[in-house]
């Protein structure tokens, strides 16, 4: 197991989860209506089995340099607050898609097999 400064991460091959998995991180995504359907169908940029423990939590809740241009910032910190806070010590399978000007962080409950939280930002 790796640890970082933001996450335990379990695994980092998203072979694992496309091949030979019962669960089917795709499947899982392409059921998210809210999510469109370039991002549903595309390829996943990388695929991290992580443990949302606090310092990852509070890490993805706090704000950057770069965050506090963004007008957006605030509602993003407090929708992503919201939706994760329940998953903290828990696992979840973040999900990052990069597509032509913008990148999609999508995370999934491995037990609940549902998307809980998704966003984009501009590259």
């Amino acid at each position: 197991m790796l640890k970082d400064q933001r996450s335990a991460t379990l695994s980092e091959d998203p072979s694992d989860y496309f091949e030979g998995k019962s669960l089917d991180i795709r499947a899982i995504i392409q059921d998210c209506v809210e999510l469109p359907t370039d991002v549903t169908n595309a390829e996943p940029t990388r695929v991290v089995e992580r443990i949302l423990d606090q310092q990852l939590f509070s890490f993805l809740i706090s704000e950057s340099a770069s965050q506090s241009n963004d007008a957006d910032w605030a509602i993003r910190q407090r929708r992503r607050e919201e939706a994760l806070s329940p998953y903290i010590d828990k696992i979840l399978i973040g999900v990052f898609v990069h597509l032509p000007g913008v990148y999609y962080t999508i995370e999934v409950d491995p037990e609940l097999e549902r998307v809980v939280h998704w966003e984009w930002q501009t590259t």
